[in-house]
């Protein structure tokens, strides 16, 4: 299963939250400045990402389809599904939600695709 993009998912935190709250995932807030994309990697858990501010795009290796992001859409990325994240120009915010609690050096940890 590829990843899933819901555009126009929320309107603002309090919309997140309550998502949060349903889905029984655990959020932390990540900002990253003007990036080059990312290498194609898979993360262990299913994460549940929430645009707040900014736009990129993700790449779902397996169509080989990119999906154009922006603030208020949400992206479900399965656990062990080949992704990569888009070019970012200036600075992108979101609310990034796991299914546990993690330690920070095992938190969106990358995985090389050839260890699928």
């Amino acid at each position: 299963m590829g990843i899933r993009v819901k555009k126009g998912f929320f309107h603002g935190l309090s919309d997140v939250i309550e998502d949060v709250k349903q889905n029984g995932t655990w959020p932390t807030t990540y900002v990253a400045g003007t990036t080059t994309a990312a290498e194609v990697h898979w993360h262990s858990e299913e994460v549940h990402v929430y645009v707040m501010d900014g736009k990129t795009d993700f790449l779902d290796a397996d169509s080989s389809k990119r999906h154009p992001v922006t603030t208020g859409d949400k992206i479900i990325v399965p656990a062990r599904t080949l992704h990569a994240e888009g070019v970012i120009e200036g600075r992108i915010v979101y609310i990034i939600a796991v299914p546990e609690a993690l330690v920070p050096e095992d938190f969106l940890k990358m995985r090389p695709a050839e260890e699928l």
